[in-house]
């Protein structure tokens, strides 16, 4: 896809206990497959045809800001994901803690 320098490009934040922003880098190259939407690597699996996938960006600016929102929507999703992978971790190693401490006390050591 072509530059344009007077282009605008679009951006998402998030915020709660961090705090991030995304960003489009119009030099690297950008599609309106994402990576994180449509059917799952499962479903194709077993015979599914993806009939909603999107057409392939033209080079106009419409075109580049649907490729681009498609990568800022992969980077929210993927970063919300480990987000979310992170918060259970976490909270799986608190209950094994407690339980971990439970234990303890029922047995004095």
């Amino acid at each position: 896809m072509t530059e344009d320098t007077n282009e605008l490009l679009p951006t998402a934040e998030y915020s709660g206990p961090v705090f991030k922003r995304f960003e489009v880098d119009p030099s690297k190259p950008h599609s309106t497959s994402g990576r994180t939407n449509g059917p799952s690597d499962y479903v194709l699996a077993a015979g599914a045809v993806d009939r909603d996938a999107p057409t392939e960006a033209k080079d106009t600016r419409i075109g580049r800001l649907r490729a681009y929102i498609t990568t800022l929507q992969d980077e929210v999703n993927e970063f919300l994901t480990e987000r979310m992978k992170s918060k259970g971790e976490e909270e799986r190693q608190d209950l094994v803690n407690s339980e971990e401490e439970e234990d303890e006390d029922q047995t004095g050591v």
